[in-house]
């Protein structure tokens, strides 16, 4: 067994701990059977159906392309956690000197 074939097992390990890391994406919130389908809002008064708010998700919006990515991200999550659709807040910044931008969403369940 060469070097490369050891290691392969170490190395894919080690890219998977990486990309663990860098996972921002935080919810709070109730959980459901996931869905495959979800419908993004930009305001509360846009959703014409009744429901109930299930969690709150955030994700950092980093650099170039940065807000779509954590768009992306805030729907794969509302997926995850069941929710029929998320409702896009906008952006918060964290940390003591503002840099860090968050994009904030709440996920919704409908009860109709």
């Amino acid at each position: 067994m060469t070097f490369t074939k050891r290691c392969r097992p170490l190395f894919i390990a080690g890219i998977l701990l990486l990309l663990g890391a860098c996972a921002t994406t935080a919810y709070v919130g109730d959980r459901y059977a996931p869905t495959t389908a979800i419908e993004v809002f930009y305001s509360a008064k846009d959703v014409k159906r009744e429901y109930k708010v299930i969690g709150h998700i955030s994700e950092k919006s980093p650099g170039l392309n940065g807000d779509e990515w954590a768009k992306k991200q805030i729907i794969a999550k509302g997926q995850e956690v069941g929710a029929d659709a998320v409702i896009i807040l906008g952006f918060d910044y964290a940390g003591s000197d503002e840099t860090e931008k968050y994009q904030k969403a709440k996920a919704v369940k409908y009860t109709d």
